[in-house]
């Protein structure tokens, strides 16, 4: 579904990301883990369109560097950015409705059913100001507002920073339910614990490039990584 060979991509004259590769086939969870600094964000940004990039970078067959945002979102490519960035003033209803604005289908009532069944705490605070509610209910109305767009392909940046572990466990479990809707699904990540725990596989990013690529249990037994990330690998 997506597939990137020798990106390029920065902020001006600071380049970040040098020859990316990356495959993510349609039906699965990939994860992308590294450091903070590791450029992971930035690669998110090249993918949506945000910031300019070289090289190749092919959605379901289309190229998507010659794209505004706009393009690539219309394809069906929607990024849960990092740090929720909801509208804190207006209600979780409303939050989710903006996910929906460029629908011009008749679906979107089934939508909010969808994802209210996914998310009933949200259900449950509709009418509640985003910015009102705690830091997992603000992720989870974040995934739900990207869902409103009904993704093929949903971009995941750094779902875990700052919710507690139980938090987590419960949204890596919604992230399962998500892709047996039928969305592919790119998640970045700090925490590689959280990662490894729902990715089909996984790209580990180092300084702006793929030191480590493959299946998460050939990645577990890279000592490589359990040194840098994982620790004792009977924890994981």
């Amino acid at each position: 579904m997506l597939k990137i060979a020798g990106l390029n991509a920065g902020y001006g004259a600071v380049p970040v990301l040098f020859d990316i590769d990356l495959e993510v086939r349609r039906g699965e969870i990939v994860s992308m883990v590294g450091s903070n600094g590791a450029g992971k964000t930035t690669l998110l940004r090249a993918i949506s369109r945000v910031i300019p990039a070289r090289g190749s970078l092919q959605f379901d067959g289309t190229d998507l560097l010659p794209l505004a945002p706009e393009g690539a979102f219309t394809r069906g490519l929607v990024q849960v950015p990092e740090g929720r960035q909801l509208f804190g003033n207006m209600t979780v209803e409303e939050n989710l409705q903006m996910g929906a604005y460029r629908r011009r289908d008749d679906r979107v009532g089934q939508s909010f059913e969808q994802v209210y069944a996914l998310f009933p705490k949200l259900a449950e605070r509709r009418r509640q100001l985003a910015g009102n509610m705690s830091g997992g209910e603000q992720q989870m109305c974040a995934m739900a507002r990207g869902l409103m767009a009904e993704p093929r392909l949903l971009l995941v940046d750094e779902m875990s920073l700052g919710l507690a572990p139980v938090i987590v466990d419960q949204l890596l479990e919604i992230l399962i339910d998500i892709r047996k809707q039928g969305v592919t699904v790119l998640l970045v990540e700090q925490d590689v614990f959280a990662a490894f725990s729902v990715a089909d596989r996984a790209y580990v990013m180092e300084t702006g490039r793929v030191v480590r690529e493959g299946a998460v249990a050939e990645l577990k037994s890279d000592p490589a990584v359990q040194e840098a990330y994982l620790g004792s690998i009977d924890s994981v």
